[in-house]
């Protein structure tokens, strides 16, 4: 069994922001495992027991989160401060970040003595993130803990021989593509979630966009996405801001605007992953949308056992050393923000008539 582990931390900006979040096996005890926060000093800032928490299960992993929300103290992280996994006889990892000039040694709790490993340096908004089990960390640019990018079953995606439901699209069926063209669907992953499932995990409560909430009549009718799942937005704003005509924002972000909204009301939702050979943008609802973008921060979300499969049968498709080319640009998550706000400020739609290039 592997070790326990802090797969992602957000330390900077807001507090209310702020999180750290443990992953094990699923199904291990976590009875005895203990997060401490230390001071610039090495003092305990605070202890958090990880058994108060509730796990999302992904796959064959328990996930954890700690933040201001959780029913155990925690005021967020500061960029001088240290973190510690650990239980009664072992120190899993204790980490710090790269904004620091000086060493961290513990003064006291369970890392007592022992100095902190820097894992990096992440902006106001961003994150430190592990997809190898806490052996090294990678900026993200959009924290998400324990969120799953993906369509949700009911959802009429178009193909050449018309509107077929996602759940009903098998490998080797063609797909209609933004370029006007068709693309190969190569596999096809599900994930369905109870009431109960999201009442523990907020964050898995799908994004609904109203018909219409795009512009020019789209989606054609109720959308509904995971957060993370982005969405194409073209028109005049995109081009001043980035140079070119569309770009690809995550649906969470599109919220600020009107008809858009987590909808918590579902009582269960079914997440469903389309893969192509390519990073494609393909008709949800009418409505311009990614398939599965298997970037490496975009791998971490996905449950493990997935991971493998596409390791066994689609080798090639991973990110080795090379990120992927996204089909359409993707931009940071300030500059999708500001994005959004300046479509709010000015009352304009996403989705402009006749700016979707095709």
């Amino acid at each position: 069994m592997a070790d326990p582990f802090l797969s992602e931390l957000k330390y900077l900006g807001n507090r209310n922001l702020d999180f750290i979040e443990i992953t094990v096996d699923a199904g291990t005890d976590v009875s005895d495992l203990v997060v401490t926060v230390y001071n610039n000093g090495g003092s305990v800032r605070s202890s958090n027991n990880v058994s108060d928490l509730t796990p999302t299960t992904i796959g064959n992993k328990d996930v954890y989160v700690i933040d201001t929300t959780s029913p155990v103290p925690f005021n967020g992280l500061g960029r001088f401060n240290g973190v510690s996994l650990s239980d009664d006889t072992t120190v899993y990892s204790f980490v710090t970040f790269d904004d620091r000039t000086t060493p961290l040694t513990a003064t006291a709790g369970p890392a007592d003595g022992l100095t902190a490993t820097p894992i990096g340096i992440a902006g106001n908004g961003e994150s430190l993130e592990s997809n190898d089990g806490g052996l090294t960390y990678f900026t993200q640019t959009d924290p998400n803990p324990g969120t799953i990018p993906c369509l949700t079953a009911g959802t009429r995606v178009q193909t050449p021989q018309g509107a077929v439901l996602v759940e009903e699209l098998q490998p080797g069926m063609t797909v209609t593509i933004l370029s006007g063209g068709t693309a190969v669907l190569a596999a096809s992953y599900s994930r369905t979630l109870d009431a109960a499932e999201m009442a523990e995990a907020p964050a898995l409560y799908p994004v609904r966009i109203t018909a219409g909430a795009l512009g020019d009549g789209v989606p054609s009718r109720d959308l509904l996405v995971s957060r993370q799942h982005r969405m194409l937005v073209a028109s005049q704003i995109v081009e001043r801001m980035f140079g070119v005509p569309e770009v690809l924002v995550a649906a969470v972000r599109l919220t600020e605007l009107p008809g858009i909204y987590v909808d918590t009301s579902v009582q269960s939702v079914t997440y469903l992953h389309l893969l192509f050979e390519d990073h494609e943008v393909i008709f949800a609802e009418d409505a311009p949308t990614e398939s599965l973008y298997l970037g490496e921060e975009a791998l971490k979300s996905l449950p493990q056992a997935f991971q493998d499969e596409i390791a066994t049968l689609f080798p090639d498709l991973l990110p080795i050393e090379d990120e992927p080319a996204s089909r359409v640009p993707i931009p940071r998550r300030r500059m999708q923000r500001q994005l959004v706000a300046r479509h709010q400020r000015n009352g304009k739609p996403v989705l402009e008539a006749g700016q979707v290039a095709k």
